[in-house]
C-alpha cells in the first residue's frame, strides 16, 4: 500500500532507523558503573562475614543435617525393607499353598481323605439309619390312623354343610325367582314410559329441527343478498376510483381545452366589444345629431361623458380580465415545464445511479468470481493433502497393527503353548507329590487308601496323562525312537519349594568420603543400594497385598514336606501307576 509522507517525517524515519543514535556519554557512564559493580563485587566475595559467604556456611551445615538423616532413613529403609521382603515370602508360599489346595484335583483328595476317615463309622451310622428307620414308620402309622379318623369326621361335616347348603340354596332360588318376575314387570312398565317419552322427544326434535332448517335457509339467503349487495357496491367503488382516475387523467387536455377557449372567449369579446363602442358611439352621435337638432347639446353632453366613462369601465374590466388570463396562461406554462425539467432530472440521475450500480454489480462479480476460483483452489489442495496425508497414517497404522498383531500372537502362542504346558506339568508334579504324601500320611495313620489310590486314576484318566499304547509294528520301523511317555509320576528330580527362610541382615559397609544419603547412588563396596531397595520395592508391589491366606513362620514350618516313599500298590484290579 503507498504512503504518502512530508520531507520532514521521512527524515525522522531515517533517523530513527540510523544504528548510531546511541549517546557516546550515556555509554561510557554505564561502562564506569559497570566496573565498579564488579570491582565491588570481587571485594565483597572475600568477606568471611559476608551475606554470601555467612548464607554459604549455612546451607552447608543445612545440608550436612539433611545428609545424615537420609542416612539414618536410608538404614531404617533397609532394615524395613528387608523385614516386609521376608513377611511378604512367608505369606505368599502360605498362599500359593491355600490356593493350591482349593482347586479341583487337591479337593478331590481331600474329598477321598475324608471318604477314608468316615468309613470306620459307617457301620455305626447304618444301624443309628435303622434304628430311624423303625421309629418313623412306626409314627408314620400312628399319623396315618390319626389322618384316616380326622378325615372321616371331615366328610361327614362336609355332607351336612352340603345339606344343610341345598336347602339354603332351594329356598334362595325361589325368593330370587319372585323378585325376579317382580323385577320383570316393573322393567316393561319403565320401558313403556320410557318409550312414550322418546316419541314426544322425537316429535319436539323433528319441530326444531325443522325450525333450525328455516334459519338455516333464512340466514343463507340473507347471507347471500347481503353479499351481493356488497359485491354491487365493491363494483360502484371500482367503478368510481376507474372514473375518477380517467378524469385525472384527462384534466390536463381539459385544462389546455378550457385556456384555449378562454383565449377564444377573450377576443370574441374584446371583438364584441369594440363593436359594441363603435356601435355606441355611432348611436350617441345619431343621438346627438337629433339632440342638437331638437336642442338639447347639455342633456347630451352629459350622456356623453357618461357613455365614455363607461366605455373606459368596460375597457379597463376587459383590459385586467385579459391580463389576468395570460398570467394565469404563462404560469400554467411554467408550471407545467418546472414539472417536466424536474422529472427529466430524475429521470438523468436515476439512470446515472443505475449505470453505476450496474458496473460495480458487474466488478463485484468478476472479483467475487476470482475469490470463488481461488478458494475452490485451496480447497483442493488442501483436500490433496489431507487426502496423502490419511494414506500416510492409514499405512503407518496398517504396519503398526501387522506388527502388534504378530507380536501379540507370538506371546499368545507362547503362553497358551509352551508356557501353558510346563505350568500345567508344575502342576501336575505338585498334586503327584501331594497325592504321595496323603498316601503315606494315610498308611501312618492306618486308614484305608483306596479312596486316594482311587482319585489318582481318575485325576490320570481325566487329564489324559496315562502313557499311550505302543505303536504297531508296520509304523514302529518309521519311528524307531519313539517311546510312550507317562506322565502319572512326578518328573525325576522334581521336589516341592520349600517354604522361605528369613534372610540374614547385611552388615553396613563404611561410606568413604564422610556421610552420605540413600537417595545417592551406592558405591562399589556397598552391599544394598538403591537399585536393591527400588526391585524389592517393584516386587513388592507386584504380588499385591495379602489376602488373608497367610501363615505365621510357626504355622509354615508345620507344612514342611516329608521324605517322599513310593509303596507298590497292593490291590490286583487297580491300574495306580504308583503301582510300578
Amino acid at each position: 500500500m503507498p504512503l504518502v509522507l512530508s520531507q520532514a517525517e521521512f527524515d525522522k524515519l531515517v533517523s530513527w532507523t540510523d544504528g548510531s543514535r546511541e549517546n557516546k556519554d550515556a555509554a561510557r557512564q554505564s561502562e564506569y558503573v559497570k566496573r565498579l559493580n564488579e570491582q565491588s563485587s570481587r571485594m565483597t566475595r572475600e568477606w568471611p562475614n559476608s551475606l554470601e559467604n555467612v548464607n554459604k556456611r549455612n546451607e552447608e551445615l543445612r545440608r550436612a543435617r539433611v545428609e545424615a538423616a537420609e542416612q539414618a532413613n536410608s538404614k531404617f529403609y533397609k532394615k524395613y525393607m528387608r523385614q516386609k521382603r521376608d513377611e511378604q515370602a512367608r505369606l505368599m508360599y502360605s498362599a500359593r499353598d491355600t490356593i493350591f489346595k482349593n482347586k479341583d484335583a487337591p479337593k478331590m483328595f481331600l474329598r477321598a481323605v475324608i471318604e477314608t476317615c468316615v468309613q470306620k463309622e459307617r457301620q455305626a451310622q447304618l444301624q443309628f439309619k435303622a434304628e430311624r428307620m423303625r421309629e418313623e414308620k412306626e409314627q408314620k402309622r400312628r399319623d396315618d390312623d390319626e389322618i384316616i379318623r380326622r378325615a372321616a369326621d371331615w366328610h361327614a361335616l362336609m355332607a351336612t354343610k352340603r345339606r344343610r347348603r341345598f336347602e339354603s340354596d332351594k329356598q334362595h332360588q325361589k325368593e330370587i325367582l319372585e323378585q325376579a318376575h317382580e323385577v320383570a314387570e316393573r322393567n316393561r312398565n319403565e320401558h313403556e314410559t320410557e318409550l312414550n317419552y322418546q316419541i314426544l322427544d322425537n316429535i319436539k326434535a323433528n319441530e326444531q329441527m325443522e325450525a333450525l332448517s328455516e334459519f338455516e335457509r333464512n340466514f343463507n339467503k340473507a347471507e347471500k343478498a347481503r353479499i351481493l349487495a356488497d359485491m354491487k357496491q365493491s363494483k360502484a367503488e371500482l367503478d368510481a376510483r376507474r372514473a375518477e382516475e380517467h378524469a385525472r387523467d384527462q384534466l390536463d387536455d381539459k385544462l389546455i381545452a378550457v385556456l384555449q377557449r378562454s383565449r377564444a372567449r377573450t377576443q370574441a369579446l374584446r371583438k364584441k366589444t369594440e363593436q359594441d363602442a363603435r356601435d355606441e358611439q355611432q348611436r350617441v352621435l345619431e343621438l346627438n345629431s337629433k339632440r342638437l337638432q331638437s336642442g338639447e347639446s347639455t342633456r347630451a353632453a352629459k350622456e356623453q361623458a357618461s357613455l365614455e366613462a363607461a366605455v373606459r369601465e368596460k375597457e379597463a374590466i376587459a383590459e385586467t380580465r385579459l391580463r389576468k388570463d395570460r398570467e394565469k396562461e404563462a404560469r400554467f406554462r411554467r408550471e407545467k415545464q418546472e414539472v417536466q425539467d424536474k422529472f427529466l432530472a430524475d429521470e438523468a440521475r436515476r439512470l446515472h445511479e443505475f449505470n453505476t450500480q450496474r458496473q460495480w454489480e458487474m466488478m463485484n462479480r468478476f472479483k467475487n468470481q476470482e475469490l470463488y476460483d481461488d478458494f475452490q483452489e485451496k480447497l483442493r489442495q488442501e483436500k490433496a493433502r489431507k487426502i496423502k496425508e490419511f494414506r500416510e497414517e492409514t499405512l503407518r497404522l496398517w504396519k503398526e497393527r501387522d506388527e502388534r498383531e504378530a507380536r501379540e500372537r507370538a506371546e499368545t502362542r507362547y503362553f497358551y503353548g509352551e508356557l501353558a504346558e510346563r505350568k500345567l506339568r508344575d502342576a501336575d508334579n505338585r498334586l503327584f507329590a501331594h497325592a504321595e504324601e496323603l498316601l503315606a500320611e494315610a498308611r501312618r495313620h492306618h486308614r484305608p487308601d483306596y479312596a486316594l489310590r482311587k482319585a489318582l486314576d481318575r485325576y490320570c484318566s481325566l487329564y489324559r496323562l496315562y502313557p499311550m499304547p505302543e505303536l504297531s509294528k508296520t509304523v514302529q520301523s518309521h519311528f524307531p525312537d519313539y517311546r510312550p511317555k507317562d506322565c502319572c509320576v512326578p518328573d525325576p528330580g522334581y521336589r516341592p519349594d520349600p517354604p522361605p527362610q528369613p534372610e540374614p541382615e547385611e552388615k553396613e559397609s563404611p561410606q568413604p568420603g564422610g556421610k552420605r544419603s540413600g537417595l545417592q547412588p551406592a558405591q562399589d563396596g556397598d552391599k544394598a543400594g538403591p537399585s536393591v531397595v527400588e526391585e524389592t520395592v517393584a516386587d513388592y508391589k507386584r504380588v499385591g497385598r495379602a489376602n488373608g491366606l497367610q501363615r505365621t513362620p510357626a504355622e509354615a514350618d508345620l507344612f514342611k514336606l516329608p521324605p517322599i516313599q513310593v509303596i507298590p500298590c497292593e490291590t490286583p484290579s487297580c491300574t495306580c501307576p504308583l503301582k510300578k
